[in-house]
């Protein structure tokens, strides 16, 4: 009896000892599939946060460059107003001084010799000579160089100088201080850089 007893607890044992190696064996199969696990989520996350990071970094550099855009355009706009604001100033003085030109006894030359100048282009025909308004106490000087011609003023002579219609020639002749005063304004917009690229 004795003897099946020792044998019952050896088995016992065995058993229990047998158990014991296999609740081993799946602690450390447990333990590995867990660690694998944490190197792959490891693995994982640490791709994923890699991601995350370059799409925050692309979001950023799209919305820089938006920003720095919008702020070039806005310091160009800004040029752009200055120096409209300055070409303004210069083309107003100028357009002043020509005024001023126009109150001394030098205008009064100068009204003479573009009506020599026009009377050559005419060649004797009969043509009507435009002036403003302010300009008529000159009538009878371009009268006596361009005899002949019919002397009308015309509202869109403002600063002053003469335009002339010649319907014989189909031609008009405009050397006003005008239209030279319009021209050298246009030439200086397109030669002095005040454009904004």
């Amino acid at each position: 009896m004795i003897d099946a007893n020792s044998k019952t607890n050896r088995f016992l044992e065995a058993i229990e000892k047998y158990a014991e190696q296999q609740r081993s064996e799946m602690r450390a199969e447990v333990e590995a599939f867990r660690e694998e696990q944490l190197q792959s989520a490891n693995e994982e996350g640490t791709a994923a946060a890699f991601a995350f990071i370059q799409e925050q970094k692309q979001e950023f550099k799209a919305a820089l460059a938006k920003e720095t855009a919008l702020k070039e355009t806005q310091k160009k706009r800004e040029l752009f107003e200055k120096r409209n604001k300055m070409a303004q100033s210069v083309f107003e003085e100028a357009a002043k001084k020509l005024v001023d030109f126009t109150k001394t006894s030098k205008y009064r030359e100068y009204l003479g010799t573009s009506a020599r100048l026009i009377k050559e282009k005419l060649g004797g025909r009969q043509a009507r000579v435009h002036i403003c308004e302010r300009d008529k106490k000159y009538s009878s000087l371009i009268e006596e160089i361009i005899p002949g011609c019919t002397i009308e003023t015309d509202s869109g002579i403002v600063i002053g100088g003469i335009s002339c219609s010649c319907d014989e020639l189909s031609i008009i002749i405009d050397d006003t201080l005008d239209t030279k005063f319009e021209e050298r304004k246009r030439l200086f917009v397109e030669t002095s850089g005040l454009m904004v690229e």
